[in-house]
């Protein structure tokens, strides 16, 4: 294999498990959040009010 092609692939690589280490992290900063939050303010839907 060629150096040029290698380093694309390695470079490849590290930028995926970037993303999907990135992604999992906000993903628990978000349920995080959602567990803090004060869910008495939320409104109730009504699934009447759209039919």
């Amino acid at each position: 294999m060629h150096k040029g092609l290698l380093f694309l692939l390695i470079m490849i690589a590290v930028i995926i498990i970037y993303t999907i280490a990135r992604v999992v992290s906000l993903n628990r900063l978000s349920e995080q959040q959602w567990e803090q939050a004060d869910k008495s303010k939320l409104k109730e839907w009504d699934d009447d009010e759209w039919e």
